[in-house]
């Protein structure tokens, strides 16, 4: 049996929950198919379409998308990918809210002692005030 006939066999057999395996060697190579406690019971009609799938002259590619042309435009009004990504030179979370009262990790702080405008750590440790930023590098040129 050929390579492809016998892949679209073993594909059938997963849609269907068989197990398959192929034996043999050369052109004796040839799939077995077991029942498992998951194989459904038999269903004329699902049997059928996977039957029409493996007849078809044309079978379309699973891992290739269509041609760009023949694609819908993207519909207006919805947010982008672009959206969602920064751009370089922009600081992270600049425009983030903070924490509300709410929030476990805020309410956690706060338990151990943390009040809004103060220093996290020792009270005899001033540390840092203002959060430490990060500046987007898009582009792969130079260092900084």
């Amino acid at each position: 049996m050929d390579n492809n006939a016998r892949k679209m066999i073993h594909e059938l057999a997963s849609k269907f929950k068989l197990k398959s395996k192929s034996i043999g060697k050369g052109d004796q190579r040839r799939p077995t198919l077991h029942r498992t406690k998951r194989t459904p019971p038999y269903v004329p009609a699902t049997f059928d379409q996977a039957l029409k799938r493996v007849n078809r002259k044309y079978l379309p590619r699973s891992d290739k998308k269509g041609k760009k042309g023949n694609r819908l435009p993207p519909a207006r009004g919805g947010t982008s990918v672009a959206a969602a990504t920064y751009q370089d030179g922009e600081v992270v979370g600049a425009s983030a809210p903070e924490l509300g009262i709410e929030n476990r990790g805020r309410a956690m702080l706060e338990k151990m002692g943390w009040s809004m405008g103060t220093a996290l750590g020792a009270s005899n440790n001033k540390g840092i005030m203002q959060p430490v930023t990060h500046t987007m590098k898009r582009s792969k040129a130079g260092l900084g």
